[in-house]
């Protein structure tokens, strides 16, 4: 007699569609998207040498919880962290998926090229 196969389960990490996570955090919580691209416009209008393609390995680098590849993202990162702690009633989950969204918004307003400052341009305009 053959023995049985047991089937393992995979393990299954849920992972939101990011317009349906943009249209979750823009309905229910724009205050923090507000505070996290305000905070990286403020950032880049300070610091001439940040650019998008910086903006986007930061928001991963914030995303992940990993060490700044360099002097641009750790600066980013600090002041994304200085925002986060005035804000101490939005989740931690509430937070990442903003920092997802916003990363989503560079991605899709910018090619990432060195020197492009095109989602930077968009976000700006919407900050005074």
């Amino acid at each position: 007699m053959a023995k049985r196969k047991i089937k393992r389960r995979r393990s299954y990490q849920r992972v939101e569609k990011p317009k349906k996570m943009l249209k979750q955090m823009s309905r229910d919580h724009l205050d923090v998207l507000n505070c996290i691209e305000s905070t990286i416009v403020y950032t880049c209008r300070e610091h001439e040498v940040i650019d998008d393609r910086a903006v986007a390995l930061a928001l991963k680098t914030a995303i992940g919880g990993d060490e700044p590849a360099d002097s641009v993202s750790a600066l980013l990162i600090n002041n994304l962290a200085k925002s986060r702690q005035k804000h101490p009633f939005v989740s931690d989950d509430i937070w990442i998926k903003g920092l997802k969204v916003v990363l989503f918004s560079v991605n899709n307003h910018s090619d990432k090229k060195p020197g492009t400052k095109d989602y930077l341009d968009f976000a700006g305009y919407f900050i005074s």
